[in-house]
């Protein structure tokens, strides 16, 4: 069983759980569960404000219940799905890591489950993050330090149908396309600044830049751009006229091509006027020349993580962006 003594009293015996400190250079545990109590521990335990500690006297299982060591790691198992992998760390704490590069889609609902409980916690990252190999999707922790298998059962049965609760999609290497459009840009009176960046865009995702094209301020010669990226692209970035503007085409011209528009104008800042559409499985992704000037963060640092893992980010996921939805790179530019 598990008993409370202090920490003098506990000399000879093993600790139930780990013994934490904390100051401003450190955290973490001094004293890891197993671990016998000495004589010369003493000191350190009420240093780190553990006057008293759970100890294990006797048979260390205690019938009917889950140590926290256990539970985290059986919960983190079970709403993490293919990818993924758990990993025991100190403090009673499951880690779910990504096993591969690619997007995270939490289910919103399984996780407002489990951290309603009052006896998990599970704080993820954001669906929509895009994760490299070993990176950190999730953390699991017990608020007890013990859980009755009973309310354990119960907690997994209330989740059972939104597990997993955690998904990675591995990325793929698409070869991605671009149009840049402006009469400008194609005559030569400005420079092509934005096919840089979106192509910088396109590494940093796991892709492939592929063949770039430039179109006139023309509904048609855009959407023929468009066409011809797609013949033998994934998927395409068209870049410039986005807008409203008497001269702004491109909108126009994705849905002359698309076979589904899902939105148009996105409830971020900066970018706000971009467009997602699909011809088929292929995106379309048109994005203003706002990428020049925010060109550390964007829309397509929003939608290419979904691009390149070949998931289609659903319309509610994009209108939701607004919480949230002032980007760091917008919020540094802003006059005070």
């Amino acid at each position: 069983m598990i008993v409370a003594l202090k920490a003098r009293e506990a000399i000879g015996l093993k600790l139930a759980q780990d013994v934490t400190c904390v100051d401003r250079e450190f955290k973490g545990a001094v004293k890891r569960r197993g671990e016998v109590v000495r004589e010369d521990d003493v000191e350190l335990l009420e240093r780190c404000g553990h006057s008293v500690v759970y100890v294990y006297v006797g048979d260390e299982r205690v019938e009917g219940f889950i140590h926290e060591d256990e539970a985290v790691d059986m919960l983190a198992k079970l709403i993490s799905g293919p990818n993924l992998l758990v990993e025991h760390v100190e403090e009673s704490k499951a880690y779910i890591r990504a096993a591969k590069t690619g997007l995270l889609v939490v289910n919103s609902e399984g996780l407002k489950r489990v951290n309603a409980s009052g006896l998990y916690i599970v704080a993820t990252r954001r669906t929509g993050s895009f994760l490299r190999e070993r990176e950190l999707a999730g953390v699991v922790e017990l608020i007890p330090y013990m859980i009755s298998e009973q309310a354990n059962r119960d907690l997994v049965e209330s989740i059972r149908t939104h597990v997993p609760i955690l998904t990675l999609h591995p990325a793929r290497r698409l070869k991605i396309g671009i149009v840049v459009t402006g009469t400008e840009v194609v005559t030569g009176k400005v420079r092509d600044l934005a096919s840089p960046v979106v192509v910088e865009k396109i590494k940093e995702y796991g892709c492939e830049p592929g063949e770039i094209l430039y179109a006139r301020d023309d509904e048609l010669e855009i959407a023929d751009g468009i066409l011809s990226v797609l013949e033998d692209h994934d998927a395409v970035i068209v870049t410039g006229g986005m807008s409203v503007d008497p001269t702004d085409y491109t909108p126009h011209a994705i849905r002359r091509v698309a076979d589904e528009v899902v939105m148009y104008g996105l409830p971020i800042k900066p970018t706000t006027m971009t467009m997602l559409a699909y011809r088929g499985e292929k995106a379309i992704i048109g994005i203003s020349a706002g990428v020049i000037y925010y060109h550390d963060e964007n829309a397509l640092d929003i939608l290419l993580p979904w691009v390149a893992a070949g998931v289609k980010p659903p319309r509610d996921y994009l209108i939701s962006l607004g919480e949230g939805g002032l980007l760091s790179s917008f919020l540094k530019k802003v006059k005070r």
